[in-house]
């Protein structure tokens, strides 16, 4: 019974060497089906599209369009007495009395930077998406979803330059936690023109395209109003 047991023993101790040597570890490195990655994401026209509209969706957050965007271009207008029941960081717009620490203004920063990764997201990848099939995606529609996220990158962008000036100037999506230094107000602008006058070529008109989506015409209206706010009368008139 003795040796019975030690042979048993012996027999399972090799059984379980040979599962353990037999194993690869490159069986245990699986890829979640489920998971999605920029290498295996921009397959299809709808993945392109969701990608896009996740560059629209800060413009609805409370910092922009949702709440806060309304108050501090209001209140900071001399022609507004404002509310006396204001809200005190509201108030603070009236009066000029912000800083660093002014939470609504934070949010401000905070949605159109995050509008600008998420549009960089896309533009980073337009080699991907150009290499779809144009049997699954046209040319064209490729061409229109990179303008809408170049348009929207323009847009982020002029919201920060003319209230801050000098600011840092994300073209990619950042790869460290490191900080980012600033760059010129005027290089800030070089980029929104370039952004718009390229989205004016590929977006749809706004008779072809879905409401609320960015057109030819917005794209041309906003490049515009940069040239208004840089002083060049003669390209905005034009």
């Amino acid at each position: 019974m003795k040796t019975t047991k030690i042979i048993f023993s012996m027999f399972t101790l090799f059984t379980a060497m040979v599962i353990i040597n037999g194993c690869s570890e490159n069986d245990l490195e699986l890829v979640n089906p489920n998971g999605l990655s920029p290498e295996t994401f921009f397959k299809t026209e709808a993945q392109v599209q969701s990608a896009v509209n996740a560059a629209y969706a800060n413009l609805q957050t409370r910092g922009l369009y949702s709440r806060h965007i309304f108050f501090s271009q209001d209140n900071m207008s001399h022609e507004n007495a404002g509310n006396p029941q204001l809200e005190a960081d509201k108030k603070q717009y009236l009066d000029f009395s912000f800083d660093s620490s002014h939470g609504p203004i934070a949010d401000y920063w905070e949605s159109c930077y995050r509008g600008i990764n998420k549009a960089n997201f896309v533009i980073g990848n337009e080699e991907r998406i150009n290499a779809i099939d144009e049997s699954v995606v046209s040319q064209a529609t490729k061409q229109k979803f990179l303008g809408e996220a170049k348009f929207l990158r323009a847009l982020y962008n002029f919201l920060l330059v003319t209230r801050f000036g000098d600011m840092p100037l994300i073209t990619e999506i950042p790869t460290t936690t490191e900080g980012i230094a600033k760059s010129s107000a005027d290089d800030v602008y070089a980029l929104i023109i370039s952004d718009l006058q390229s989205a004016s070529a590929s977006l749809l008109d706004k008779s072809e395209e879905a409401n609320g989506r960015a057109t030819k015409g917005a794209a041309i209206a906003l490049l515009g109003k940069v040239y208004l706010y840089r002083g060049e009368y003669a390209l905005a008139l034009a």
